[in-house]
C-alpha cells in the first residue's frame, strides 16, 4: 500500500511549477501558431455560437488571456490528483531513488498525454505545433516528476533513500 497523501501533498506543489511551465509553453505556442489556432477555431464555431458574437478572434483572445492562469490551476488540480497515484504505486514504478521514481512516473505521463493523446491534435493544428507542444511538455513533465520524487522522499518515511538508510544502520 503506498502513501496517497504524501504523493497528492507533493504532487501539488510539483504541480505549481508544472501549470506554470505549462501556462506559459501555451500562451507561446498560442502566439507562434496563432494562424493555426485561428483556422482551428473558425473551423470548430457552431450557428449557436455565433447567433451570441462568438468569433474566432474572440475565442483566441479568451484563450490567450486565460493560458497561464489556466495551466497554473490545472497544474494544481492535475498534480495533485497524479501526486495521490503516484504515492499508491511509488513501489512498483521503475527507479532506485524517490527522484528517480518520481520522473519515470513523469515520462510515462508525458507518452499518454502528449506524444499519445496529444496527436489527436495533429489534424486540426498541424505536425510543427503538435511537435512543439511535445518539445514542452517533455520539460514540463520532468520538472514535475523530480519535485513530486523530491518531495515525495523528503515527506515519506516509506521512500527508497529511507529504506536504504535504515538497512545501511
Amino acid at each position: 500500500m503506498g502513501n496517497g497523501k504524501t504523493g497528492a501533498k507533493a504532487g501539488l506543489i510539483a504541480g505549481l511549477l508544472y501549470g506554470i511551465i505549462s501556462g506559459v509553453g501555451s500562451y507561446a505556442l498560442l502566439i507562434v501558431y496563432k494562424a493555426q489556432v485561428m483556422k482551428s477555431l473558425s473551423a470548430s464555431i457552431t450557428s449557436a455560437e455565433k447567433s451570441i458574437g462568438l468569433t474566432a478572434t474572440s475565442l483566441y483572445s479568451i484563450q490567450l488571456n486565460t493560458a497561464i492562469i489556466g495551466g497554473i490551476i490545472g497544474g494544481l488540480i492535475i498534480g495533485l490528483i497524479l501526486g495521490f497515484i503516484f504515492g499508491h504505486i511509488y513501489k512498483k514504478l521503475p527507479g532506485k531513488s524517490d527522484i528517480l521514481k518520481g520522473v519515470s512516473f513523469g515520462i510515462i505521463l508525458w507518452i499518454i498525454f502528449n506524444v499519445g493523446i496529444g496527436a489527436l491534435n495533429i489534424k486540426t493544428l498541424g505536425i510543427t505545433y503538435y511537435i512543439s507542444s511535445v518539445g514542452i511538455g517533455i520539460i514540463g513533465v520532468i520538472v514535475y516528476g523530480y519535485l513530486l520524487g523530491y518531495f515525495f522522499g523528503k515527506w515519506n518515511g516509506d521512500t527508497v533513500e529511507h529504506l536504504d538508510e535504515n538497512i545501511q544502520q
